[in-house]
């Protein structure tokens, strides 16, 4: 009656034997990830211009999708820790009462604490239900013992599978900043040649240059968004990871300390001298003396020492015979080898000789050659030298007569600015003379004068009227004249 009313399988629901009393909805991890990614975008929209809005509104389609997965994880680690502060909080309080007796398994009192833990929705009180089912049922320690063992692994494999998606996501989010990179990058390299093809002016190439920017900035952006963020959420996910490592292990020291030390093992109760005495019988009874059974096997042994003694011996002598054989035809094939050995050393030092000879002959002749290409080429070299010298000064001597030729026109033009400088004077004169004369009334007398002096300077003004020309000709047999 009790084994039937207390069937663990009756008081558990499909989710307690999953072990998932600790594992978050993945739906809901996604539907609140989704929110905060709306409102991360949302409460960002004023600072669009700043470096924040531009990493997150101007860096193309892969941040949204990080921002996603990176709220995915962090929703997951937060739900993760609300469950888990909750199951510390049920662990300090004492689901099992130290008053109550465990050592009957048909105690009424018994029955009705695994009831009550079985509607309980904490992990520890599950636990301790599920374990004392089972010793509702069976009675024994041993197999309660194992049950619990059986259950705590259950539960560590829970916990693996649990964390598998975030773990995933944690290592997609950089793989979406490095598509990211790889995109911003593609573009930057098209944009660059496609500038380059076209550009006819400066305002173009400054726009071709901000789209390699552009796309530069969009690679690294994106890689830094997601390693960023894949750092921010995979620290509070270990974290998570080993506060729940802790919390079944504590469990399972509550389970031993508290639950399975009040259990009755059945076994300690059993007549241990019975057993042996019975077991002993039993034997005797059913299993022949130890002199008859080793009786044949002895007189076996002999017989087949002695076989196995002949046998050796004639297979000994067939070794013998073989081994001196084998002796005999590895000193001929010594001997053998010793005259290959010695021919050939005598064929190598032959070789040795013949070789040095040639190379002897190759050096001479080599030298020989060496020493009349260097008698030719100091040879050449002397009368290309010759002739340069000579022709460094034939044309030192001409680069002479034309600087002394420059030197004599500018001599004369030096003449002709001191002409020029007293035709100034002399008209300065004549202007103070005009002014002079307009002031005393005798300008005809004056004019004479001047009419005269004006004739004087008339031959001197037609000289400096003519044209002067300098002219440097350098001709094709590099002679130099100098012309005026």
């Amino acid at each position: 009656m009790a084994k039937t009313l207390f069937n663990p399988k009756l008081l558990s629901t499909p989710r307690t034997r999953e072990r998932q009393e600790l594992t978050i909805q993945l739906p809901l991890a996604i539907a609140a990830a989704f929110a905060v990614t709306i409102l991360i975008y949302i409460f960002l929209l004023p600072l669009r211009t700043s470096y924040l809005g531009n990493l997150l509104y101007n860096r193309g389609l892969t941040q949204p999708f990080t921002i996603f997965l990176a709220c995915i994880v962090a929703a997951f680690t937060t739900l993760k820790f609300i469950k888990l502060k909750k199951e510390f909080l049920a662990l300090n309080q004492d689901c099992v009462p130290t008053h109550i007796s465990l050592e009957d398994p048909q105690a009424p009192q018994v029955a009705k604490l695994q009831q009550n833990l079985a509607y309980t929705k904490s992990l520890i009180a599950t636990r301790c239900s599920r374990v004392l089912a089972v010793y509702l049922q069976s009675g024994d320690r041993k197999t309660v013992t194992e049950f619990a063992l059986d259950d705590s692994t259950f539960y560590m494999a829970a916990l693996e599978a649990s964390y598998s998606v975030p773990r995933i996501l944690v290592w997609a989010i950089p793989i979406l900043g490095f598509i990211g990179t790889v995109i911003g990058i593609s573009n930057a390299v098209s944009g660059f040649s496609g500038f380059l093809s076209e550009a006819a002016d400066i305002e173009q190439i400054k726009q071709g240059i901000g789209t390699v920017t552009n796309g530069l900035a969009i690679g690294f952006d994106t890689t830094l968004l997601a390693l960023c963020l894949s750092v921010l959420v995979m620290i509070p996910l270990v974290f998570a990871e080993r506060l729940e490592s802790r919390l079944l292990l504590a469990i399972d020291i509550y389970i031993n300390d508290k639950v399975l030390s009040k259990l009755r093992d059945t076994a300690a109760n059993w007549d241990e001298r019975a057993i042996y005495k019975t077991v002993k019988n039993a034997l005797q009874d059913s299993l022949p003396s130890p002199e008859a059974l080793v009786q044949p096997a002895h007189t076996y042994a002999k017989q087949a020492a002695t076989a196995l003694a002949k046998g050796f011996l004639v297979e000994i002598g067939k070794v013998q015979g073989v081994s001196t054989q084998l002796i005999e035809k590895m000193g001929e094939v010594s001997q053998v080898a010793l005259q290959d050995r010695q021919e050939f050393l005598t064929f190598f030092e032959q070789q040795r000789q013949i070789s040095h000879t040639t190379f002897t002959d190759l050096i001479s002749e080599f030298q020989e050659v060496n020493s009349q290409l260097l008698t030719e080429v100091k040879a050449s070299n002397s009368a290309v030298a010759d002739s340069l010298t000579q022709q460094a000064n034939q044309l030192s001597m001409r680069l002479e007569q034309a600087a002394k030729a420059l030197d004599k026109r500018i001599a004369a033009l030096e003449q002709c600015a001191t002409q020029v400088s007293e035709i100034a004077k002399l008209q300065q004169s004549l202007e103070q003379t005009v002014h002079s004369l307009e002031q005393t009334a005798q300008l005809e007398h004056v004019l004479v004068g001047v009419r005269e002096r004006l004739t004087q300077l008339t031959p001197i003004l037609e000289q400096l009227n003519r044209p002067r020309r300098i002219t440097l000709v350098e001709r094709d047999d590099r002679s130099l004249d100098v012309h005026a």
